[in-house]
């Protein structure tokens, strides 16, 4: 198989993350056009204020085209986002997940924000445990049908350690 290589911000990048996410969540999850609605929205709001200094944007590419990424979105600076973590059906299962993750989580210790937050909801196994080594934990958990179905929404939230 063809190796990955890794890309920062290109032009349609997060367009292309839009498109994995919303055809994943609508084959496998049944979510209807809400939640591509939604994800657009934000993606825009993100590219608006997009700061390469201070907001993190990994993709993942597969014969040059976008198979994957990961977002840290700065927010107010204290307080950050992981948003659109996403990986195409030929990328599961080899690594690369990982590796977004810690690249992600690198940015945020490099950059010292004291906490980061991710939403999501039940049954994304193999997210979670990524989430879960990466050192976030399950805060919150309310059912939702923002996206066409019924949910258990979750939030995880990572801390940093004291020095």
């Amino acid at each position: 198989m063809t190796d990955v290589t890794f890309s920062d911000y290109r032009p349609g990048g997060l367009a292309s993350l839009c498109a994995l996410q919303s055809a994943y969540y609508a084959r496998d999850w049944g979510f209807d056009h809400r939640y591509e609605g939604v994800v657009v929205a934000d993606m825009g709001e993100f590219l608006a204020r997009y700061d390469p200094e201070w907001d993190f944007i990994r993709l993942a590419l597969l014969d040059g085209r976008v198979a994957g990424g990961i977002v840290i979105d700065s927010l107010d600076r204290k307080l950050a986002q992981l948003h659109w973590f996403i990986l195409s059906d030929e990328l599961r299962g080899r690594g690369v997940g990982g590796q977004l993750i810690g690249a992600a989580m690198d940015f945020v210790r490099e950059k010292d924000f004291p906490g980061v937050y991710l939403t999501t909801f039940q049954g994304l196994d193999a997210a979670r445990r990524l989430y879960e080594k990466a050192g976030f934990t399950l805060t919150e958990e309310q059912e939702a049908a923002t996206w066409g179905r019924s949910v258990m929404e979750q939030r995880f939230d990572w801390k940093a350690r004291p020095a």
